[in-house]
């Protein structure tokens, strides 16, 4: 038998998500993680531009958090794209620092 919270929670998820925004984000999202550390693989970024956009995309998206959770925007088209922007900027955050991971330094010639 299916718990009732499970239940509440799992109809949350299938009806009152906008699945419209939902997948397309989900899926930009992906592609920006994927992405930077491909770029930081074949030496397209250096090290200090992957630190300082990880950093900087991290103090935006806090800073967007935060204007995401105000009263008068939540719930309207800009807290929507306020809570887009914060997504993205997570992902080039998490992005940049598992770059950092995958970074080769490109050939000397």
């Amino acid at each position: 038998m299916i718990s009732p919270a499970f239940a509440t929670s799992l109809g949350l998820l299938l009806f009152a998500a906008r699945l419209g925004i939902l997948i397309p984000l989900l899926l930009a999202c992906l592609f920006v993680v994927v992405m930077i550390p491909t770029a930081a693989r074949r030496g397209k970024i250096t090290i200090p531009s992957c630190v300082w956009m990880g950093l900087g995309a991290a103090v935006l998206a806090l800073a967007m958090g935060k204007l995401a959770g105000v009263s008068g925007v939540r719930g309207t088209i800009t807290g929507i794209i306020v809570s887009i922007v914060f997504y993205l900027l997570i992902a080039t955050a998490l992005g940049s620092f598992v770059g950092l991971y995958f970074f080769r330094q490109p050939p000397q010639e």
